[in-house]
């Protein structure tokens, strides 16, 4: 009967939980209820993510209990959430340092909770805490977990300062027989982390006020390595919101609504809005490796994924600064496309060119050269289809870079301020 209780208890518990950080964090929304939450079926394991990041454990005597005694369940479950949103669960090492995995991931979250304000530095802990990030953050100003697991074997750290969850069931797909692959796991959530990756960036056009955290959230997401992620979804990342000349049906004037409600009692006078808000991209850059080792099938295949993306993306008459490089050891060709005729030509005319050694420099450099002469003057991001085999610059660009690997590399490894993508 007691246990009987305490889980009903622990479910409406969860559940308030969720509705608490759904209001404190909207952005964050499709994050929050897309984990399941379950009892727990291991008597030692207060709070745990299990396989496939799909279900979130709990003991409930233990989360009513901590609930009573004014512990904030929220911020339990927001953790696990974060890990979920970051893809930890998937990057376990099946043979490595796990207990250094685990303490890398629990760092780089916590320093997410305090950008999201979660964590208070008065305590001697919180202290601790807010140094030790400092001090790594001067190496690494948006840290992530990888980096962190390369670093951290030098460092002695309590794992208890950090840590809010039980980790054991990353490393034992056993604990759930017949649940979800993780391969399917992770498709949803890289999907779900782009589309927080985009409400974060409309949030930050709407509500300045939260323009800083919301700025390093966006940058802490795009730092992950994503296999699955629907690709057009991720190409709109690179975009910002605008108001563009078009009618937009989804919405209307509502000084227009309220006097009709006042003028006639209760008819509301509705007309849309003349304008609309679209993710756009007016200014983006495609590196091509056309080195030897890159194939020429694999490269017209992610030139015609590229092509359809940027075509639908594109309106009839609208005008863009698009820039294709490939570029082996140096740039063999740049073509500049303004719009969707342009780039149709181009693609049906294309030939790759090159087929040398592998440096990604000379665009890095003829990008700056062009952003000098202002022939850019808000460039939204390059993206660089290659093996990931070469030459990469010293130091990081003014604009956000994404590394696309053919799917079959499983290797490649590139600087820590570049995305990573798997097409």
């Amino acid at each position: 009967m007691e246990r009987e209780r305490s889980s009903e208890y622990a479910y409406k518990i969860i559940e308030l939980a969720r509705d608490e950080l759904a209001c404190s964090y909207p952005f964050l929304t499709p994050a929050i209820f897309a984990l399941e939450a379950r009892e727990s079926r291991e008597s030692d394991m207060k709070y745990g993510l299990g396989r496939g990041a799909e279900v979130f454990f709990y003991e409930p005597e233990v989360l009513v209990r901590d609930f009573v005694a004014g512990k904030d369940i929220g911020d339990v479950l927001l953790h696990s959430i974060l890990h979920c949103l970051f893809l930890h669960p998937f990057f376990a090492p099946s043979h490595g340092n796990r207990k250094l995995w685990d303490l890398s991931c629990d760092i780089c979250i916590r320093d997410i909770e305090t950008c999201l304000g979660r964590e208070g530095a008065a305590s001697e802990d919180g202290m601790k805490v807010a140094v030790l990030i400092g001090r790594l953050k001067k190496h690494l100003p948006v840290l992530n977990a990888q980096w962190l697991y390369s670093v951290l074997d030098k460092e002695d750290i309590k794992e208890e300062l950090f840590c809010r969850d039980d980790h054991r069931l990353w490393y034992a797909p056993e604990y759930i027989p017949g649940g979800p692959e993780p391969v399917e796991g992770r498709r949803k959530w890289e999907n779900i982390a782009a589309e927080v990756e985009l409400s974060i960036k409309k949030l930050r056009r709407n509500a300045s006020a939260r323009g800083d955290f919301a700025g390093y959230f966006a940058e802490a997401l795009e730092g992950i390595e994503r296999r699955h992620t629907d690709y057009s979804l991720f190409l709109k990342s690179f975009g910002a919101y605008e108001e563009i000349p078009k009618v937009d049906p989804d919405s209307f004037d509502i000084a227009l609504y309220t006097y009709g409600l006042d003028l006639y009692g209760d008819m509301p006078v509705i007309e849309p809005l003349e304008y609309s808000e679209q993710n756009t991209v007016r200014e983006f850059a495609v590196g091509i490796d056309t080195s030897l080792s890159c194939t020429m099938e694999v490269i017209r295949e992610f030139l015609e994924k590229t092509y359809d993306v940027l075509y639908a993306s594109m309106n009839c008459g609208e005008r863009k600064r698009l820039v294709i490089f490939q570029c082996d050891s140096k740039i063999q060709s740049e073509a500049v496309i303004s719009d969707r005729e342009e780039l149709r030509d181009y693609m049906t005319k294309v030939k790759v060119q090159g087929r040398g050694g592998t440096d990604f420099r000379p665009v890095f450099r003829r990008i700056e050269e062009l952003s000098r002469d202002k022939f850019f003057t808000n460039l939204r991001g390059l993206l660089y289809f290659t093996d990931g085999d070469g030459i990469y610059p010293e130091t990081p660009p003014k604009y956000k870079t994404a590394f696309v690997i053919p799917h079959y590399d499983c290797c490649a490894i590139v600087p820590p301020w570049a995305m990573k993508v798997r097409t």
